[in-house]
């Protein structure tokens, strides 16, 4: 089973293809502000090509979400004293 590997590239890409996950702005300076944001205090997986583009690999986003999400649903669980 091959694995189909799409990468976005570029702010705008990567910016549409995470608007529903992160509730992106539609102001493309706030929106890419946020991604950094999540960059920077979540470890989002945003690279960098060596020409200097960012891009974000979606097989590896998924596994970043799906982890992030688990993580949070095991913060929200409050046991009682």
């Amino acid at each position: 089973m091959a694995m189909n590997a799409t990468w976005h590239i570029g702010r705008k890409a990567i910016i549409e293809y995470l608007r529903p996950y992160l509730d992106l702005s539609e102001d493309q300076v706030i929106a890419w502000n946020k991604v950094r944001r999540w960059k920077r205090r979540y470890s989002l997986p945003v690279e960098t090509q060596p020409n200097g583009k960012p891009y974000i690999d979606e097989a590896v986003f998924s596994l970043y979400w799906s982890r992030y999400l688990r993580a949070l649903k095991k913060k929200a669980i409050v046991v009682p004293l």
